[in-house]
């Protein structure tokens, strides 16, 4: 049976999911459990590991920076197709430029991003195949959810990604938005003021029946932030990893 071309993240979406850990080594071997992912090569810019689902590429772990000090965490990339005039984007529209490496290896670009709410992101610019090679299919990641600071950066997303973000929760104190680019619905924008949660960016990884993973997490040495529950795109579960990296597992809603 031939294998369908890798997945090519289009402009304005996820391209990239990274695990910053001081255990690279102990996380590799707790999402192999627990996601059934194989782990060779590198990440999009050389670095730590990448994590494989049914021989495409859907992730990475890499360690923490030398004198880094602090839980790991995981990262979203969005792609860019010019770099530069993304960052020029971002400063109009209120956001700042935290770290940005326009030539990072000749054909490829990367940039750290704060939307003006102080949420960090990252951007890459790249002609090759060299990101994720899967979206929406097991172990991979389906959903790109926001934690918004405020409402408002709202505006700020539309202008440098050129997303629209129509409504889907007319109710006021918790409102949710939809992020779709190019007629395709990748994300959703939850307005974060009312709870406890910082602002934050998070993608959601798809799998069969996340109801079954809440004990095989805890097995492994995690635990559940959020119990499965019902939202507008699937059944969602939050977690933490055994060194304490939250993540989001997603099994999506089946008419």
């Amino acid at each position: 049976m031939t294998q369908p071309p890798p997945f090519d993240p289009p402009v304005g979406t996820t391209c990239w999911f990274e695990l910053s850990s001081p255990a690279p080594d102990a996380a590799r071997e707790f999402y192999s459990a627990l996601l059934g992912w194989e782990f060779s090569g590198s990440g999009p810019l050389g670095l730590g590991s990448a994590a494989h689902a049914d021989g495409h590429r859907v992730a990475g772990v890499s360690e923490q920076p030398p004198g880094q000090q602090g839980p790991a965490f995981w990262s979203v990339y969005f792609r860019v197709e010019d770099l530069s005039a993304h960052l020029a984007a971002v400063d109009d529209a209120g956001g700042q430029a935290l770290m940005a490496i326009p030539e990072f290896d000749g054909t490829a670009g990367v940039a750290l991003v704060a939307d003006p709410a102080g949420t960090a992101f990252g951007v890459l610019e790249y002609d090759d195949d060299r990101a994720l090679q899967a979206h929406g299919t097991p172990g991979a990641v389906a959903w790109a959810e926001l934690f918004a600071g405020s409402p408002d950066v709202r505006d700020f997303y539309t202008a440098v990604f050129d997303w629209e973000v129509p409504a889907l929760s007319t109710q006021a104190e918790q409102g949710y938005w939809a992020i779709d680019r190019a007629g395709r619905r990748v994300g959703g924008i939850f307005d974060a003021t009312g709870v406890s949660v910082p602002p934050h960016w998070e993608a959601h990884i798809l799998v069969d029946d996340v109801d079954a993973l809440v004990e095989r997490v805890q097995e492994l040495g995690g635990d559940v932030l959020a119990p499965p529950h019902d939202s507008h795109h699937g059944r969602v579960g939050r977690f933490i990893d055994a060194q304490n990296a939250a993540f989001t597992l997603v099994t999506p809603a089946r008419d």
